[in-house]
């Protein structure tokens, strides 16, 4: 009975599997698999750019110039063919700001830190390394007789309105791929929640996106009630208002909290 049922086309487990059958599968088999793979493809296509990203996750590297404290710790340097302002945070999700609070003599020395760099879109930041029983303590000041750093600081008169999303500037760039979006809110909460500067970047159509270095209204670091009202707008393509100027070669906006509540 079940050899004259499979004949027919009725499936019996343990018995051969029936002729219709076979064609079947040898016909949609390959249609799905290759269905898969179109849709698997199409997925991969369809997720936005990572960016360019870079994090040193080997040795750290001793980085000289002179460090500035507000709005948020910064050592500009004169290495290379283009001066470059280096933000620095700790590891993990934590700004520098707590370490120098300790030391604010060190405001405009020449010092020398120990770290890995985070670049993007030329766009830079240092990861201080922790003590080390070896290599001691990753900041150090120079001699005063090695020349100073001056870094350029200026702000344009009028107030402008931006749009764009707010990131923290570690995850953006180079810690995390991707840095951004509201799949990363939740993250980059938490690191500008512990200090890590946040950041407006703006794009413009397939021009190279702009960034900003948030601050308060009187150039100050973003901090307490403040910072809070900014939270929730963390992740989100938003309008921001406030009034230009650079910090080394990062520029800067100077925004009131208050226009988002």
């Amino acid at each position: 009975m079940s050899e004259e049922r499979s004949e027919r086309g009725f499936y019996v487990g343990y018995a051969a599997l029936p002729r219709r059958h076979r064609v079947f599968l040898l016909i949609a088999l390959p249609i799905a698999l290759a269905g898969l793979a179109l849709g698997a493809a199409g997925l991969a296509l369809d997720q936005p750019d990572w960016g360019t990203g870079f994090w040193e996750t080997g040795a750290a590297r001793e980085f000289r110039g002179t460090i500035t404290l507000e709005p948020y710790p910064v050592l500009h340097t004169t290495g290379g063919e283009v001066p470059a302002s280096y933000l620095l945070v700790e590891m993990g999700k934590f700004g520098s700001a707590d370490r120098f609070t300790k030391m604010p003599e060190i405001d405009g020395a020449t010092v020398s830190i120990r770290g890995r760099e985070l670049h993007r879109d030329g766009r830079r930041m240092i990861e201080i390394d922790p003590d080390h029983p070896a290599l001691g303590p990753p900041v150090a000041v120079l001699p005063a007789d090695r020349p100073a750093v001056p870094p350029h600081r200026e702000n344009a008169p009028d107030a402008v309105t931006l749009r764009g999303e707010i990131v923290d500037s570690k995850c953006y760039l180079g810690a995390m791929k991707p840095g951004a979006g509201r799949g990363h809110k939740a993250c980059a909460t938490l690191c500008i929640s512990g200090g890590i500067p946040p950041v407006l970047v703006v794009r413009d159509g397939d021009a190279a996106p702009v960034y900003y270095l948030l601050t308060d209204p009187g150039g100050e670091g973003l901090s307490g009630s403040g910072l809070s009202v900014l939270l929730p707008m963390i992740a989100e393509q938003i309008e921001v208002r406030g009034t230009p100027g650079h910090l080394g070669s990062w520029r800067t906006l100077r925004i009131d909290p208050g226009q988002f509540k």
